[in-house]
């Protein structure tokens, strides 16, 4: 058969950044599916047709994004770092305006500051610089570990990727302590871990001390995360299309499979010694399905408490842990095929507790279980109650969504996990209506219209003035998370191009965002200082 190209490519940029689209992308910042006219115009028809097929499984690619971001244990870690950091920095903020040191950007008044001064002794502008670049730094390695050669030569603000990866952790769980668990009732402790890594950088354990060395991995999260999404695409397609008896090298000739697409599979199958499958429904690529799952489900740390400092990296680290996946796969792979010919949920419960353990780890299926007693704590019971109406408060109110999206996702994957590893498989062969309630009720909370404008998706059961309400409280944060990360970093006045939400709304929206800026922070925004 020959597939609609129109309909089935995507657009991804290489640093996770996604605001731009062939047939759809994943916007990690804006955290909105876009999707081109025609797969909407389709994707909108009540008829089945081959091409609402073809671009239901573009559709399907965006949204293992959005799951692979609010539902992977490293990836809500990744996704709530920034506007966490965001939501930290705002004390900082008015301290800084309150001793007169409103600059823009505070990364550059600082580089500034300490070549003059030889020393930068303002906390709050410490902190927040530290904070910003220990981040910075830590999704730069995770993305592709080569960056490290770049990273190291920041002699003054890196220390390791071992104190990158803490911060990165604690600055997540402080907001989830901070919004539903000041006493550490059900998340780790983390203000613990600053002794424990203290100790590890005094013993020079590599990792944790200026100048070690580092364990890399020859592909980042970015190539994970593709693989994860196309493979699962095209499980999808070659189901639907199942007369058409559609082998593996028909998707290379579509021009699905090139690049980013194929880096993680091609290294998953030289380092288990085999070639590329003939056939699409070949145990390979479930294995190697279940391979990218565990990767990106790390648990030392979160929601675990660290149980191996030491390792705190390389348990953390999703290509170093796809690697050695692969490698203990290798040594027995005609065992682990064998078990992945039939991808059902004891398949993948039994892999899980054995590649889990042969790792070092705790099994990342098994710490599902335990979010029944999250579920429980009367906190979280509130932050439920707010999600299935759709209502949420409004103190840290993206982070609240969020986590609340994030336990729905654990709870549902704990009883279905095979759905959501091989959700191409079971999406196109569900005879029942569980799996696409399933995976409708997972499906990304924004998505653009045909004019571009950024709307609320809507869900069964939830009114639709709540989802606006809901839509329009998140942006207007997620906007003042934008300008303080402006504030920070980036040099020059500020911009105010919102276009990718508003569209021709944009300019109307401006004043409404100073005037809302001046209210917070009690200073004009064109009263900031440009460096």
């Amino acid at each position: 058969m020959e597939f609609n190209n129109e309909l089935i490519t995507t657009s991804e940029y290489e640093n996770l950044n996604f605001n731009s689209s062939i047939r759809g992308s994943y916007s990690t910042l804006q955290f909105v599916i876009r999707l081109h006219k025609d797969v909407r115009h389709h994707l909108d028809q009540d008829e089945i047709t081959p091409e609402k097929l073809q671009a239901f499984s573009t559709f399907l690619h965006e949204t293992i994004h959005w799951w692979q971001h609010i539902g992977s244990h490293f990836g809500f870690i990744l996704n709530t770092s920034y506007p966490s950091f965001a939501a930290s920095s705002f004390e900082h903020l008015k301290t800084l305006i309150s001793k007169d040191l409103a600059y823009k950007s505070l990364v550059k008044f600082e580089e500034n500051y300490f070549n003059e001064k030889g020393f930068c002794d303002i906390e709050e502008l410490n902190i927040i610089v530290n904070n910003f670049y220990d981040l910075d730094y830590a999704k730069l390695f995770c993305l592709d570990n080569k960056n490290i050669k770049d990273i190291v030569k920041d002699k003054r603000l890196f220390l390791s990727i071992g104190h990158c990866f803490m911060i990165m952790w604690s600055n997540s769980m402080f907001t989830i302590s901070e919004t539903l668990d000041k006493d550490f009732n059900f998340i780790p402790k983390f203000n613990d871990w600053i002794g424990k890594f203290q100790e590890l950088e005094s013993k020079k354990i590599e990792g944790f001390y200026p100048d070690s060395n580092y364990r890399v991995s020859p592909l980042g999260i970015k190539a994970i995360f593709e693989g994860q999404a196309i493979f699962n695409q095209i499980l999808y397609l070659k189901n639907a299309f199942a007369e058409n008896k559609i082998i593996f090298k028909d998707f290379i000739d579509q021009g699905m499979l090139h690049g980013i697409y194929l880096e993680a599979f091609d290294l998953y199958l030289q380092i288990i010694k085999e070639d590329r499958p003939f056939f699409v429904d070949d145990a390979l690529i479930g294995l190697f399905l279940l391979v990218c799952d565990i990767s990106i489900n790390p648990n030392n740390g979160f929601p675990l408490d660290i149980y191996d400092y030491e390792n705190f990296i390389n348990k953390n680290n999703p290509g170093l842990r796809f690697i050695k996946i692969c490698e203990i796969i290798s040594g027995q792979k005609g065992y682990y095929l064998e078990r992945c010919k039939h991808l059902d949920k004891q398949s993948y419960i039994d892999l899980s507790k054995l590649l889990n353990k042969r790792l070092g780890c705790k099994c990342s299926y098994q710490t599902l279980e335990m979010f029944k007693t999250w579920a429980n704590e009367e906190s979280v019971k509130s932050l439920l109650k707010e999600e299935e109406k759709h209502i949420y408060e409004e103190i840290n109110m993206p982070f609240r969504l969020f986590f609340a999206k994030y336990l729905r996702f654990q709870l549902d994957k704990f009883e279905q996990p095979e759905v959501f590893c091989w959700i191409g498989h079971h999406m196109s062969r569900a005879k029942d209506a569980s799996i696409k309630h399933l995976f409708d009720k997972h499906r990304a909370l924004f998505i653009d219209a045909e004019d571009g404008e950024v709307k609320p998706v809507i869900f069964d059961g939830i009114e639709e003035k709540n989802l606006l309400a809901t839509f329009n409280k998140f942006y207007q944060h997620t906007m003042f998370y934008e300008l303080i990360l402006k504030w920070i970093s980036e040099e020059g006045n500020f911009k105010f191009d919102y276009k990718w939400l508003l569209n021709e709304r944009n300019e109307d929206a401006i004043p409404r965002i100073k005037q809302e800026f001046n209210r917070l922070f009690k200073i004009d925004i064109e009263n900031i200082k440009i460096v």
